[in-house]
């Protein structure tokens, strides 16, 4: 019972490094029970657990997880007779009543050491997520619709998934987050790997642990990200380096010998149904992957939920639905830019392929 008392105590005072409410966080801290349990317990039991729970918070607090256990689970899908929908300033303000439809989306990859996603490639539908996945999601679909450039847009999310504060980027990119997402522009000047590495080199003298790097190593992939991570930030800090270069000096050589992009294979199941909202289905067709065309389908059941603009809640991607019938006839349907509110937020993972996750966003405008 004492070990585990002691284990509790570690587990809250290194996670809640990363979850301090803002309102909390500018005030002195109490002792530190890192400490205090070093001090007053067996360092020898202790040394591994203080390695292993800063390795969960570091995993819960980065800015962009990808976990891959968070796909909605598959359903199936009958008889999908789709409309296909080109997404012009014109058809996304109208209204979307219930039916199948097909609509373009360009895929935002989320990781600069994997393979390129290729046609046809099997891909499941989760939730994004992440210290910072509300930023990631909401910059890449407002500024896609405000006409950036996606390599633009892509080197600015790998920036905030890489952890690298507002404060070391470009005036532009600088100036674009205060244009396209100003309610996250406070939250970008952190750094959470610092934080961890504060946390962990506090508790480091008291405990017989290795330095910051070999700890990394210890913890499996994750650590192993955490290392590519730092090795990647000082070309995502680099100031003058143009957004089209960054994939060049990012995307190392593949290590398992397959090729840069992965496409499918002849026999290659397609991407699965899930219902990722109430009453709404949905599978993405990859075709060009990373900043392409690719197709998203979706199936709006009239079960489904109206996303009201009123409930919305920008930190969570979240949209309170009414039932489909309040208002009363069709001209209560939602129009297609809310059904697209409604959906963001959503990441594909490719099934038992080694290449990027990606970032799915409406493309207004896309041919081909």
């Amino acid at each position: 019972m004492g070990r585990l008392s002691n284990v509790l105590l570690i587990s809250t005072a290194t996670l809640g490094l990363f979850f301090s409410e803002p309102a909390t966080a500018g005030r002195k801290p109490p002792p530190d029970p890192i400490t205090q349990t070093l001090e007053q317990a067996g360092l020898k039991e202790l040394d591994k657990e203080v390695v292993r729970q800063l390795g969960e918070a570091i995993e819960v607090g980065a800015p962009l997880r990808l976990d891959q256990r968070t796909a909605y689970p598959p359903t199936t899908i009958d008889n999908f007779q789709p409309r296909v929908l080109d997404l012009t300033p014109e058809v996304m303000a109208q209204p979307l009543s219930p039916g199948d439809y097909s609509i373009p989306v360009i895929g935002y990859c989320t990781k600069w050491s994997l393979h390129y996603p290729g046609r046809g490639l099997s891909y499941k539908l989760a939730p994004l997520q992440g210290r910072q996945g509300a930023a990631i999601g909401a910059l890449l679909e407002r500024g896609t619709a405000k006409g950036i450039g996606p390599r633009n847009l892509k080197a600015m999310a790998w920036r905030i998934q890489g952890g690298v504060p507002l404060s070391r980027w470009r005036p532009q990119e600088r100036e674009w987050i205060h244009q396209l997402i100003p309610e996250y522009e406070g939250e970008l000047d952190g750094d959470f790997l610092e934080q961890a590495r504060a946390t962990y080199e506090k508790a480091r003298p008291l405990g017989k642990l290795p330095p910051f790097e070999k700890m990394l190593a210890t913890l499996g992939p994750v650590g192993g990200e955490v290392l590519d991570l730092l090795r990647a930030r000082k070309i995502l800090a680099h100031q003058t380096l143009a957004a089209e270069r960054m994939p060049d000096l990012l995307y190392g050589r593949p290590r398992d010998g397959l090729p840069k992009t992965l496409e499918a294979g002849p026999n290659e199941s397609p991407s699965p149904w899930s219902e990722v909202r109430p009453g709404v289905f949905a599978r993405v067709t990859i075709i060009k992957g990373d900043i392409g065309h690719n197709v998203l389908d979706l199936r709006i059941t009239p079960q489904a939920g109206i996303p009201s603009a009123a409930t919305s809640d920008p930190t969570t991607f979240h949209i309170r639905p009414v039932s489909l019938t309040a208002g009363g006839g069709q001209g209560a349907f939602p129009t297609l830019k809310e059904w697209f509110i409604y959906l963001s937020g959503l990441i594909g993972y490719p099934e038992g392929r080694p290449a990027q996750a990606l970032i799915l966003v409406p493309y207004i405008g896309i041919r081909g």
